[in-house]
């Protein structure tokens, strides 16, 4: 059996050095914000995927997404939120791409889109966390 709660645990952590960092004034930047909330969305999902024995096949958001579908019943929201996500993603490519930077207002749509995630695998892994 894979261990999930290690996974849990890092997204917990990855989720509140987001919240925290938002609420104190976006010192870091919105890169950095949209890649925490990217490494949050992972380690839940893959607590989610772990907790039924399984790691993900793939790692991108909208993956682990459908392959977690198989097994649980996923929010309809969550599909929308991860194709929203990965508007800001900067994919391999032989090709020099502009990619935009997320907004305030991005970066606050994906943090409640990551605590929407955090709240739905606690659900599934019998697990809550507050946020300090």
């Amino acid at each position: 059996m894979v261990e999930w709660s290690g996974y849990f645990n890092e997204g917990v952590s990855y989720y509140n050095a987001t919240i925290g960092g938002i609420k104190k004034g976006r010192k870091l930047g919105n890169a950095v914000y949209y890649n925490l909330v990217g490494l949050a969305l992972e380690s839940f999902l893959t607590a989610a995927s772990a907790k039924g024995g399984e790691l993900p096949e793939h790692s991108t958001v909208s993956s682990m997404l459908r392959g977690l579908k198989k097994k649980h019943e996923v929010p309809e929201s969550f599909t929308d939120e991860a194709r929203f996500f990965n508007r800001f993603m900067n994919m391999c490519s032989l090709e020099i791409m502009e990619i935009k930077e997320p907004s305030d207002e991005d970066i606050d749509r994906l943090a409640k889109f990551v605590g929407d995630v955090k709240e739905w695998t606690e659900s599934i892994l019998g697990e809550t966390c507050s946020v300090d």
